[in-house]
């Protein structure tokens, strides 16, 4: 198993996690603010969906307002018009206005009233306590209205004075069917999500969607105490109740309306339900393109770590085929390394003990056998390095004598450990080489186990700049071996008396299961 290192796709892991992270804790505290912020919302909610129902009724109420000032308008230039320009009269003005259902008019003070519908024959009929009710106390150039409650179907009466040029005086008017209006209003705002009610200057309910309600004055209803302040301030207020026609909360806001030079009251109802639908739906989509950022970010962060990993995996093969091509590089040189250091001990001793070069000569064609079947391999166990050493050491025993001894203590739970191979050779063979071995200062070598370390001892009696040499072709090796497969390297070290060398022991290899 290669060493371990800090790769790009580790710190890529780690960094997009954390950005990963961090971006669900951004969603969630945005998520909280949004929470705030969409309670805060609901008051411009509100405003936003009233505004429009209160245009609408501005726009389509003063259009009637305008159709009605148009019939006065012509009456004043026109005292004494023809069938025929009545009759062309009020079609083009109910064309511009479509709520209107009918125009009429009344000469001051007369008993009859021409009327023009849309629908049907135009006629003279008598003008009864209705119409005289309406015109009571009528000013000029005002507008007043009424919902006769005759039990039929609603209809909402608007009735203005004029004065023509002569000075007489006549009444204009225009019925507005109020279950039409109400058909009509949906048809341009289909959609709508609240309802309205209209109050005249005197308090009576002249739209609604309820036809009961029709004709009613706000002090029968809960609106009362806010028609009087707007209809007195000319200010718009918001109120939470529980509508009387729905029977749910909702949010109402009162309009001042401009009709007719006097000042009406629009209330405008918009069902609690309906906000918050409008709240659940920002929520909805706010969640979603949040789920949809974090699943956008995770892509890109697999599809990076994907790329990252292609890219790390081609350094590192690139890495490992460098490191592989350097360590055969140093293997390669043990056996002429190991066969030369050999020839020489045999050297010295054919030339002062041919008996011992014969048995040195024998034990070395066994050892050095075992160094061609090991030569391409690179860690070995404990075991089998101990085994090893002995047999070298019993070799370099023939040369030395009583002038070496070597000695190992060694864990039996560690023996499957793995360290580079031929390393306690290497180490053994440093020893013997760099140290003066006198029958007076024999050389004592001890392997012994410690924690997940080997320890290699001797007495240290360097012959003069040899340990200089001791990072030698063989130290170098086993660093190249360690570097290869640990982040941990060989410690040395030395005192007046003692040369230690430590080696961390590898885990055994893993056994396919």
């Amino acid at each position: 198993m290669a060493r371990q290192r800090h790769t790009p796709k580790g710190r890529l892991l780690v960094t997009g996690t954390i950005l990963l992270l961090l971006l669900v804790a951004g969603v969630l505290v945005t998520g909280r603010i949004i929470n705030g912020m969409a309670v805060q919302m609901s008051g411009r909610i509100v405003t936003q969906i009233s505004q429009y129902h209160y245009r609408l009724l501005q726009v389509e109420f003063g259009r009637s307002e305008e159709v009605l000032m148009a019939a006065a308008r012509f009456t004043r230039s026109h005292p004494a018009p023809s069938e025929a320009e009545m009759r062309v009269l009020t079609a083009t003005l109910m064309e511009t206005d479509p709520k209107i259902g009918r125009i009429w008019f009344m000469e001051g003070g007369g008993e009859i009233v021409r009327s023009y519908p849309r629908r049907g024959t135009p006629g003279v009929t008598t003008a009864g306590g209705e119409y005289r009710r309406l015109i009571a106390d009528l000013r000029d150039d005002s507008v007043r209205s009424c919902v006769p409650r005759s039990g039929g179907e609603p209809i909402w009466k608007l009735v203005c004075r004029v004065r023509d040029d002569r000075g007489a005086e006549h009444f204009c008017g225009a019925d507005l069917p109020l279950s039409d209006i109400y058909d009509y209003m949906a048809e341009q705002d289909p959609h709508s999500r609240s309802y309205a009610t209209l109050f005249d200057p005197e308090g009576i309910i002249v739209y609604h969607p309820d036809s009961r309600k029709l004709g009613q004055s706000a002090s029968e209803t809960r609106d009362s105490t806010a028609f009087h302040e707007v209809l007195g301030s000319g200010r718009k207020i918001i109120a939470s109740v529980v509508s009387d026609y729905l029977g749910i909360d909702e949010e109402r806001i009162y309009y001042p309306l401009q009709l007719g030079g006097r000042r009406w009251v629009a209330g405008i109802g918009i069902p609690r339900l309906a906000i918050e639908q409008e709240i659940d739906d920002f929520h909805f989509y706010t969640i979603l393109t949040a789920v949809i950022s974090v699943l956008f970010f995770a892509t890109l962060l697999v599809l990076a770590q994907r790329r990252w990993r292609r890219e790390y995996d081609l350094r590192r093969l690139s890495e490992q085929e460098s490191a592989q091509l350097h360590l055969q590089q140093v293997l390669e040189q043990i056996d002429p390394h190991f066969l030369f250091n050999s020839l020489n001990s045999l050297y010295a001793l054919i030339r002062c003990s041919p008996d011992q070069a014969r048995e040195f000569t024998l034990t070395l064609s066994k050892v050095y056998r075992h160094v061609l079947e090991r030569r391409k391999q690179i860690l070995s166990t404990l075991s089998d390095e101990i085994d090893f050493t002995w047999q070298y050491y019993s070799l370099q025993k023939i040369r030395f004598d009583d002038r070496i001894e070597l000695t190992t203590a060694i864990d039996p739970a560690l023996r499957n450990w793995r360290i580079p191979a031929m390393s306690l050779q290497t180490l053994v063979e440093n020893a013997l080489k760099h140290n003066r071995i006198t029958a007076h200062n024999p050389l004592h070598i001890r392997i012994r186990t410690e924690g997940e370390s080997l320890v290699i001892e001797n007495n240290f009696t360097p012959r003069g700049d040899g340990h200089a040499e001791s990072l030698g072709v063989g130290l170098e090796r086993i660093r190249s071996v360690y570097r290869f497969y640990t982040k941990e390297n060989i410690s040395i070290s030395s005192d007046a008396e003692t040369f230690r060398c430590r080696l961390p022991l590898l885990p055994p290899e893993k056994r396919p299961v």
